[in-house]
Formats: C-alpha cells, structure tokens, sequence
C-alpha cells in the first residue's frame, strides 16, 4: 500500500512541463479505474530534468517569452469576463434576437432557455468528459463519465454515502456555529469579509467534519487557497507553468497525498458499519470492504471522487454565496426581503423549538419560509450566477431546438456553449428579467438538469441560505466603501467582499 502511494503522489508531483510553451492537452492522458493517475512519459521525463540545458532549450526560453506574455494577458481578460458579466449579457442579449442558435465553425453558442435545457437533459448527444478532463488531472470523476450507464452506478454509489436524514441537519449546524463564532469575533469591529471570514470557513469545516478532508497542512486558510487553487483549473485553466498553474498542482499533490495517508489508514482499521455520525469518506471507505462491491469502486474511485469534491464544490459554493451577497447589497428591495425572511424564519424556528413535545418532523411554516429564503437567494445568483457559461462536445451530428424556426443542425464536433446567464435572462422564461421578482424555483438554471444535476445541490443550498442568514441579522448591513466592497477574485474565484454593520448591536442569532 505505501509502494503505490508513493508511486501515485510521485506521479503527480512530476506533472510538470517540459517548457512553458507545452500545450494544455498535453499534461495527462485520461487515468484508468484501477491505475493511479498517469502523465505522458515524455513529460514526465522531461520534468526530472535533462543533465543540461540544451542550446535549443536556452533559445526556447529566450524566445518564449511572447507567448507567455500573450497567453497570461488571455488568462486575465477570461477571468475578467467569466466575473464581470456585463459584456456576455450584451453578447447574449444581441444573440437571442439575432441568432438564438449561433455557430462559429466548431462553436456553437445557445442563448434561448428551452434550448439550454434541451440540451443540458440531453446526455448521450452533449458529453462533458472532452471538455473539463484536461481540468482534472487527478483523475475521472462523475463528470467525466459519458457513458449513461456507468454515470448512474457511480453516481448511485455516491448517493449512497448520503444520509439525508441526518446529513443536513450536520451541514447546518456545521454552517450556523461557523458563523457564530465568526462574527460574534468581529463584532466589535464592524466589517468583516464574506468570503475570508464566511463562505471560506464554513466550506472548509464542512469539508472536514461531514466530507472528511481535514484542512491541509492543519490550516484552515492553507485549505481556502487550495480551493481556490483547484477550482482555478476547473472553471478557467491558468496557462501551463505559470504561478497559478503550479500552485493548483501543488495543492492537488497535497490533498492527493492526504487522502491517501487518510485511505492507508482506515484500510488498516477495518470494516464497520455505515452509521449516519460517520463522514462521506468513512462512509465510502466501509462500502468498499463490502464483498459485493463493483469491479470499477476501489480506493483510488475514492480518492478521485474526494479530491474532486473539493476541487469543484468548494471554490463554487464560496462564489455563489459570494454572489448572491453583492446582489442582495445592489438591490434593496431584494435585501429587506431576505431580512423580513430571515425574522419570521427565526421566529418560527424558536416557537417549534419551545413546542412541547418537540415536533419530529420539521414544523411547516419553518420548511415554507426556508423555501421563500432559498428562493429569494437564486434570484439574487440569477443576475450574477456561479457558473455564467456550462460547454458540452457534441459527438455526433444532431438538431437543437427541433421542429422550431430557430432548429439547427450541430456538426459532429462541436462545442456547444449552453450559459445559464442567456437563459436566466431569457423573457420568455423569466418575464421581466431585468427586475428582482420571484419565479417558479424549478425554473432556475443554478444546478443544471438531467442526469448532470449538481450533487453537492443539498450542501450549496444549506451554505447560501446559512450564509445569508447570519448576515440578514446584522444591523445597518451595507456595502464596505471603495474598491473593497466589490467582490475581488484570484483568477475565478472570489477572494474577497467587505461588509459593514452597526458594531454596536450585532450577532448571528435573533
């Protein structure tokens, strides 16, 4: 077991490129279900070091510099517009009258919201794997996986670790006690930062007491910047060798190596039953002992599907509720909302719990005022969601929007853009998209739809209503001033959103 731990973390501590102008396909080939995680040898070679540096070498680096230069400037002005969305709602806009259905030789771009559902339900004509595999070189993970029947076991596997009953009970406790404690600390401070002092905390407790990754290194901030490191990668890939780059490596050797000591270790502790106090990994970890399992749900399955857990969840969660935060401060009408909500939900909650008996089932008007909340939330992400822009391959040609005007056939080949941003913003599906209103829940595009949803949707959705919660509460809550109340990113993840508060009254409970 340590030989193959050590071959597996050697493995990716050696994916580094033989120069900076190597290509982004060219960092792993796609890991099988029993090996560990693969690099192409020739770059592995390549990264041991040759035994001098050649005079072709010397003029590669010499010479490489525009290159790099051009393709740093591209990494910036992708993130900027993958945050700053006023230039894609433009572009979309423009697109939906024009040309709902647009191809640009192998990209298609769909703009029209029963459009972007068809295609999103459609999972054996618009894969996923081709597009984010280069992403992930840690190894497959759900949403790599193309091939439907696989897909379902595997996930079906996941969900079985899953113990609603009792599971979002924790990731509440979990986010409120976070909270808590984080602003009663800085109560008397009157600010505090909703990603560094919130989102970030309360997605790294979670991680650690209910996912079962403990915080690298012991730090719960080392673990923050891993997040934002790793989920970098999967929504805007930094250029190959450069400081972004190699810090998300970095960070995924890290976690690589901790699940492995964490597997090791539990390997040796033997098999006990599942019980709803263990975390997901434990969980995981005993359904592997089971003697029916499947061929294909071994440990490295495990250490796949953690690592991408918190390479796709964490960074994702934090910019939605970083998101639905800057809008619910840019719009006051949204924000009274959310804080006449958060009171009556309060005081629901208070009056089931000094009920006598204690009721065994959540009370009813505390489930409807949760679901006004959460509704009110994925109205403020509407107007900036988490992920502005989904892409799907299409594999083999066929038709979108059939028996329609706006029908087009898609070449085998191509990339099709389906954004929830031009869907949220579709009138015909959200009349008067322009205004904060409240829809039909089932409309909003946050999550996806088909056999693709989200499946950490039940985490994200107790975070962002916990989150807003513990802010509603606080008195006088507004924007910081200047530069440092606009929400401030790394890459694509968010860094940073300074709110201010009546420090003289504050607290996250009623």
């Amino acid at each position: 077991m340590l030989d193959q731990q050590n071959h597996r973390i050697g493995l990716l501590e050696r994916a580094q490129p033989a120069n900076a102008d190597a290509g982004e396909n060219d960092i792993r080939r796609q890991p099988t279900r029993t090996d560990a995680p693969e690099f192409p040898a020739g770059v592995a070679d390549a990264a041991a070091g040759p035994a001098g540096p050649t005079f072709d070498s010397r003029l590669a680096r010499l010479f490489g510099w525009p290159r790099r230069l051009i393709e740093a400037g591209k990494y910036r002005f992708t993130c900027y517009v993958f945050c700053h969305l006023w230039l894609l709602k433009f572009v979309f806009s423009v697109l939906r009258v024009v040309r709902p259905i647009m191809i640009f030789g192998k990209v298609a771009v769909v703009t029209k919201a029963e459009d972007i559902r068809e295609v999103l339900e459609r999972f054996d004509d618009f894969e996923l794997g081709g597009v984010i595999e280069p992403g992930m070189p840690w190894g497959p993970f759900l949403m790599t996986v193309d091939w439907r029947e696989q897909h379902k076991c595997e996930r079906q596997m996941l969900e079985s670790a899953v113990c609603p009953a009792t599971d979002l009970h924790t990731i509440r406790t979990i986010a409120a006690e976070v909270c808590r404690s984080r602003i009663e600390a800085l109560a008397d401070t009157g600010q505090l930062d909703v990603v560094a002092d919130l989102a970030e905390p309360v997605m790294v407790r979670i991680f650690a007491d209910y996912i079962g990754v403990p915080p690298l290194d012991g730090s719960e901030q080392r673990m923050a910047h891993a997040m934002r490191h790793l989920a970098g990668i999967i929504m805007v890939n930094p250029p190959i060798d450069s400081p972004a780059w190699r810090d998300s490596r970095d960070d995924m050797v890290g976690v690589t190596r901790q699940l492995l000591d964490q597997l090791a270790t539990q390997h040796t502790a033997g098999v006990t039953p599942i019980t709803p106090r263990q975390t997901l990994f434990s969980r995981l970890v005993r359904r592997h002992g089971a003697s029916n399992r499947p061929a294909w749900f071994d440990e490295d399955w495990i250490r796949c599907y953690l690592t991408g857990l918190v390479a796709t969840g964490g960074a994702t969660v934090i910019r939605g509720t970083a998101h639905t935060v800057d809008q619910l401060l840019e719009r006051g009408n949204a924000l009274e909302r959310a804080q006449q909500l958060v009171r009556l939900l309060d005081q629901a909650e208070q009056h089931a719990a000094d009920t006598s008996p204690p009721p065994k089932e959540e009370d009813e008007e505390v489930t409807k005022l949760r679901d006004a909340l959460r509704l009110c939330i994925y109205e403020a992400l509407r107007f900036r969601p988490m992920l502005p822009l989904l892409v799907r391959d299409c594999p083999r040609q066929t038709v979108i929007a059939k028996g329609t005007p706006r029908a087009r056939l898609m070449p085998a080949g191509t990339h099709v853009i389906v954004p929830p941003l031009a869907a949220m913003f579709d009138a015909e599906a959200f009349p008067n998209p322009s205004a904060f209103s409240e829809r039909p829940i089932e409309s909003y595009f946050h999550f996806g739809f088909g056999p693709r949803r989200c499946f950490g949707k039940y985490i994200a959705d107790i975070v962002l209503l916990e989150v807003v919660r513990a802010l509603a509460r606080l008195p006088g809550l507004e924007r910081a001033r200047g530069s440092a109340g606009q929400v401030s990113y790394e890459g694509p993840a968010p860094s940073s959103l300074t709110v201010i508060f009546d420090a003289r009254d504050s607290g996250a409970r009623p």
